[in-house]
């Protein structure tokens, strides 16, 4: 059976309703990993071709951002999601933890809607 990774963006929406720090923590790295995934299978299908020793995140995010403007746009935006999954897995100080949870689940809606404008192309 092959894991749906848009099941991650669900359980990003439903931790993020949750008062807890750790909870909006994995929130915030769960729906950069929906984001992630969507990307990585996008450009999969298109033929992309992993380089072997280095990060698959950059690999991805670097690649969407020299395929043209909405695309690089997916790339910018993976970049800014995934700093914050960085501050929010490692960072034990935040300044607004709630801040954090807004921005990524603003910056992961606008990737979903540009993913929708590529993939309808």
């Amino acid at each position: 059976m092959i894991f749906d990774w848009n099941k991650f963006r669900e359980l990003a929406e439903n931790l993020r309703q949750s008062e807890e720090e750790s909870a909006k923590r994995t929130a915030i790295s769960r729906i950069y990993y929906a984001v992630y995934h969507r990307a990585k299978k996008y450009l999969e299908s298109e033929g992309f071709q992993f380089r072997q020793f280095e990060s698959s995140h950059r690999q991805i995010w670097d690649e969407f951002k020299e395929k043209g403007r909405t695309f690089a746009a997916i790339g910018n935006t993976g970049d800014r999601l995934r700093a914050n999954r960085v501050k929010a897995d490692y960072i034990a100080e935040t300044e607004d933890i709630n801040f954090l949870v807004k921005r990524s689940f603003e910056l992961a809606e606008n990737a979903f809607a540009y993913f929708q404008q590529i993939e309808k192309q």
